[in-house]
């Protein structure tokens, strides 16, 4: 695969959504990790990322699609906008905790609602270790939910 390829293509596609050479990092790892990170102004950055991070996954896909018809090869693409991602695993990562203790102390199951496949991942892998409870995905998309279940010490 020509990476100097891909990152043109990228970066053809991101100029046509009216994005500078200035706003836009592209950093692959090898040929199969794909890291893009736009700088943009915060009344913006909203335009792409969506709501709770949608229209960066349309883009993701977007992205992949495209690698994969002209490369026969699936991108693992991380897209990036104002660091948003970091941001939006630490919020999650605080309501899991929040949950969690919830859940122990009323040992009670919390339903947390509304959670992309990559959310819930984020959150199972963050309470792995936490005492008192586990975690499971229930339901069938697009209304899977992640549940907090306490579990009774012996």
């Amino acid at each position: 695969m020509d990476q100097s390829k891909i990152t043109e293509i990228l970066t053809n596609v991101l100029s046509q959504l009216a994005l500078s050479e200035d706003q836009i990092t592209i950093d692959m790892a090898d040929d199969e990790n794909i890291n893009i990170s736009l700088s943009l102004p915060e009344d913006f950055a909203g335009v792409f990322v969506g709501h709770h991070g949608e229209g960066l996954s349309a883009l993701r896909m977007i992205f992949s699609l495209i690698i994969f018809q002209r490369f026969a090869i699936w991108p693992k693409l991380h897209l990036n906008v104002n660091n948003y991602q970091e941001r939006r695993e630490e919020t999650l990562k605080e309501l899991a905790q929040d949950a969690a203790e919830r859940s122990v102390n009323l040992q009670k199951e919390i339903i947390l609602p509304n959670l992309s496949s990559y959310e819930r991942r984020i959150i199972h892998m963050f309470l792995a270790e936490f005492p008192g409870i586990k975690t499971e995905s229930r339901g069938e998309a697009p209304f899977r939910q992640m549940v907090i279940v306490p579990v009774q010490s012996t």
